[in-house]
């Protein structure tokens, strides 16, 4: 039996989440670029039945995300998957599931940064042709503030995120009262509609995968665990709040736009402030865009503070050069906050939004799918005695129906990854064996530790 202690990263209390700002923290890395920028390609494959692809993804995602939340039981730590995956498997697997993590939440940091910068240009025209050049200041100006320290992020943070949410709730509720004029005016009909060669189930799959965008995120608070109060008790019930008020926010969104256009969307580049406009007049479509700018700045808020964290984790364990973790005066890991910027700033100068988010969201699926895994692995250890006592998770949130969520979490995704392209499963790969070489670079001397 092998009980080996992982390290606890101490916060001060004054700089660490309570409940209310980790869902508020949990609900600003998932509200924004996904529904704000993705109507159009959601729209094109199925019509207004995409709103059933929403649904669907959200239920998936809900069922990765309580599998998140019993794991999120065990650790205290910084690290997400990382440490649920290193905690279950070893260092190896860990290691590896950390890299894939750290580079997919960083690509989505540049997709959000990109974002930003689309969406400016499209607002002012004035910025119109230097998007590229926006986005590159966005990067800098979040790396800087993640240098002033983590009490600077979370107060700025937590008025970001009000400052979003209230505006997207009002645009949802007020679209409910156009609902019956979007059905009478045909909005809603045909309900599905795909091309002749391709069918209802592959569509609902590839619309899925982009949609699935739209909620990605949950899975990078827990990244954060360290620095949240009564991690262990506080850190299921953020994931799972933060979700649910996002979900609902995102149907609430998509049903709106599709009763205010049909479509129409596809003829648009800002399909809610279109559709809000629709609604209330020109001032509708400042409104929206003033708030879409709000949620863009807040998901490179989120983006760009547990990115480095999580790259400092895995350094805090030995598994790459103690200069990655090392702190300064602010407590803010110096050297992963100024790796994770340029890589980020990198894939902003190569990338468009769209191809970002392709690339980033097959890579989610290599640790969620290990994750939900890890409930049964860390159950199984927990009943034989194999954790160390700071792993306990005695009194804390359980996946109800024993390993039947687990099982179907990973059984849907891989039918998602699959159904969509097999370039994504190669992809992957490819990412595993890049990551696989990098812990031996590092840790040529060592073995895989068991946890």
């Amino acid at each position: 039996m092998n009980q080996t202690s992982g390290k606890v990263k101490v916060t001060t209390a004054s700089s660490q989440f309570n409940l209310k700002e980790a869902i508020l923290y949990g609900i600003n890395v998932v509200l924004g670029t996904g529904i704000l920028l993705l109507p159009k390609i959601i729209y094109g494959n199925l019509g207004p039945a995409s709103i059933l692809a929403m649904i669907f993804s959200a239920l998936l995602v809900f069922l990765l995300a309580i599998c998140f939340a019993e794991v999120a039981g065990y650790v205290s730590a910084n690290g997400g998957a990382y440490t649920y995956a290193k905690v279950a498997y070893g260092e190896k697997t860990g290691f590896v599931i950390g890299i894939l993590s750290w580079f997919t939440v960083t690509t989505v940091w540049a997709a959000s940064a990109v974002g930003l910068g689309e969406i400016l240009g499209a607002t002012f025209p004035i910025l119109s042709g230097f998007e590229t050049i926006i986005s590159g200041i966005v990067i800098l100006f979040f790396m800087f503030l993640n240098l002033g320290g983590l009490k600077v992020v979370k107060g700025f943070s937590n008025v970001v995120t009000v400052s979003k949410l209230l505006p997207f709730i009002a645009v949802g509720i007020i679209g409910l009262f156009f609902f019956k004029g979007g059905i009478d005016a045909g909005n809603w009909s045909p309900f599905v509609q795909i091309s002749e060669d391709t069918t209802f189930s592959s569509a609902l799959a590839s619309t899925a995968m982009t949609v699935f965008y739209a909620f990605v995120g949950f899975e990078s608070l827990p990244i954060i665990g360290g620095e949240v109060s009564d991690s262990k008790r506080n850190m299921p019930k953020a994931i799972l709040i933060s979700l649910t008020i996002v979900t609902v926010l995102y149907v609430l969104l998509i049903s709106t736009t599709i009763t205010m256009l049909g479509g129409d969307i596809l003829a648009t580049n800002t399909p809610i402030q279109d559709a809000f406009a629709n609604m209330v007049g020109s001032w509708g479509f400042w409104f929206v865009s003033i708030a879409a700018i709000i949620s863009l700045v807040g998901l490179n808020v989120g983006d760009s503070t547990h990115s480095p964290r999580l790259l400092e984790s895995i350094a805090e364990d030995g598994l790459l050069p103690d200069t990655v973790a090392k702190r300064n005066e602010n407590g803010t890991p110096v050297a992963s906050i100024v790796i994770t910027s340029l890589i980020a700033f990198g894939l902003v100068m190569s990338g468009s939004f769209e191809s970002l988010v392709e690339m980033s969201v097959v890579f989610y699926f290599f640790q969620y799918i290990p994750t939900a895994l890890a409930v049964i692995v860390l159950r199984r250890k927990s009943k034989n005695g194999e954790l160390a006592a700071e792993y306990s998770n005695e009194g804390q949130f359980k996946v109800p129906g024993g390993v039947v969520i687990p099982i179907l979490a990973v059984v849907v995704s891989l039918w998602m990854i699959l159904s969509d392209s097999v370039m994504h499963l190669a992809t992957g790969a490819g990412g595993i064996a890049i990551a696989l070489i990098l812990y031996f670079v590092f840790n040529r001397n060592k073995t895989n530790t068991k946890i």
